[in-house]
């Protein structure tokens, strides 16, 4: 009996000695940072970040099961939450939820892990020479009661299995991320719409790509048949000059060019041709300053649309309103419109 009590008075020293350690020299926070820099500019990355069914494909549990079941809820950025559950025990089940963003900047979240564990995370995005350094810190908080002592032990392992997951996940962001076009989006700015069609009367240019002069020289001569026709049949100019390209190669480009009008449609078209305006889901920015940039603008568009996983329309290529050509002095004003499906 005396040996038993003996023991039991060794276990009791043990588990006060472990309690004691635990309360009062084991951290009652689990935080874990791990860094990356990735070879593009900050826009690119922020856009694989900010939105969770782009997040899922970089994501240390996608890699480990794909075949996982997900769906999410909300638009990007703050408020937008993603569910998984899987048979893949080490994947399970979870929620993570964005509850702050900040644009191009950082995203801050929670990772609800089941009854297993609740994370907080913060991204952070800085520029650095060569691309962005991304921060990605990971928290938790030990709570109240007879879990806190065993929680806080919990974290010594957790610590090492949660900078593993950090690690992974970025590797698999830069690959993925690196992927995209070294193309810096952020001042873009780029607005989403429907356009409705407006009845259009033009001219079809067929011109050398890099040739300046034919292509001013065409333009001209077709545009001074599309005023004449206008003038004859008494149609009223209602849009700006527009550009909508049909054809095009590395060499040679065709587009019509003329202006949307109002007023009864001409039953007889002699020299020139009416139709109508490209229509529907469109991003469009406006280009302002030297014309020069409009070849910078669709640069950043087509990065943009990849970064964000948004599709083109097939078949369709963009089209141009010419708000100022900036011929007069004045700075010009070219907005691009690009079709989406």
């Amino acid at each position: 009996m005396r040996w038993f009590l003996g023991l039991l008075l060794v276990i009791a020293l043990v588990l006060g000695a472990l309690f004691a350690v635990g309360t009062f020299l084991l951290p009652n926070s689990l935080e874990v940072t791990r860094t990356v820099t990735v070879e593009r500019p900050r826009a690119a990355v922020f856009a694989m970040v900010n939105d969770l069914r782009i997040g899922k494909e970089w994501s240390p549990y996608y890699a480990r099961d794909p075949d996982a079941d997900y769906t999410f809820n909300g638009e990007p950025g703050a408020g937008q939450t993603m569910r998984w559950a899987s048979d893949v025990r080490e994947v399970g089940s979870g929620r993570m939820s964005i509850v702050d963003s900040v644009h191009n900047e950082e995203v801050q979240s929670i990772l609800e892990m089941g009854e297993r564990a609740t994370l907080n995370a913060d991204m952070i995005l800085r520029r650095v020479e060569g691309g962005t350094a991304v921060n990605w810190t990971v928290t938790a908080e030990c709570a109240a009661g007879w879990i806190n002592v065993p929680c806080r032990y919990m974290n010594l392992i957790l610590r090492g299995v949660v900078q593993k997951e950090l690690d992974s996940g970025l590797a698999r962001l830069k690959t993925l991320a690196e992927q995209l076009p070294n193309v810096d989006f952020e001042n873009l700015n780029p607005q989403f719409d429907e356009v409705a069609p407006q009845p259009f009367v033009y001219s079809v240019v067929e011109v050398a790509r890099d040739n300046a002069a034919e292509i001013e020289r065409a333009e001209a001569l077709g545009l001074d048949q599309v005023r004449r026709f206008m003038s004859e049949y008494q149609l009223t100019q209602a849009g700006p000059l527009t550009r909508v390209v049909t054809e095009q190669t590395d060499e040679r480009m065709t587009y019509r060019v003329g202006y949307p009008y109002s007023g009864a449609r001409p039953l007889t078209v002699v020299g020139v041709q009416v139709g109508e305006t490209p229509s529907g889901q469109v991003m469009h920015v406006l280009v302002q300053g030297d014309r020069n940039n409009v070849a910078a603008a669709y640069a950043q568009m087509d990065a943009y649309l990849q970064a964000h996983r948004v599709a083109k329309r097939e078949g369709v290529f963009p089209w141009h309103r010419v708000h100022n050509a900036g011929t007069d002095g004045a700075p010009a004003q070219i907005e691009i419109f690009m079709p989406l499906q």
